[in-house]
């Protein structure tokens, strides 16, 4: 029987998402991450997009339980820099702002948010390989 040395090869995640949050926190447990991610997809994305109806038909309460249980979404998925925009959505939200900018604000995110799902989606799949 022999003993091999495997060294461990860095997950290469995209890095328009924040490797250095997800290094730090899962370090290289790609099943853990690939988790998190399609958990993000699953439950956090759908809820982002139920908010906008919370907004336009100003329910205020909704929209401020919604954004609140979905701020630590964003940083567990390595979309650090949009978890203060949601903090300021929060914000906005429970000052009762007026719907046009909470309008504003959300579809700020949203195009954001737009550009990362696919990033979170690829990797969620290649990691679920490794």
């Amino acid at each position: 029987m022999s003993i091999r040395n495997f060294s461990l090869m860095p997950l290469k995640i995209n890095p328009v998402l924040d490797v250095a949050y997800l290094n730090q926190v899962y370090g290289d447990d790609a099943s853990i991450i690939h988790l998190i991610f399609d958990a993000f997809l699953g439950d956090s994305v759908p809820r982002w997009v139920s908010l906008q109806n919370s907004i336009d038909t100003r329910d205020l309460a909704q929209a401020a339980s919604i954004v609140h249980g979905l701020k630590p979404s964003f940083t567990m998925a390595g979309v650090t820099w949009l978890r203060p925009k949601i903090e300021d959505l929060e914000k906005a939200i429970k000052a009762e702002v007026d719907t046009s900018v909470l309008q504003q604000y959300y579809s700020e995110i949203s195009n954001e948010l737009n550009i990362v799902m696919p990033i979170l989606a690829f990797e969620s799949e290649r990691l679920a390989k490794i």
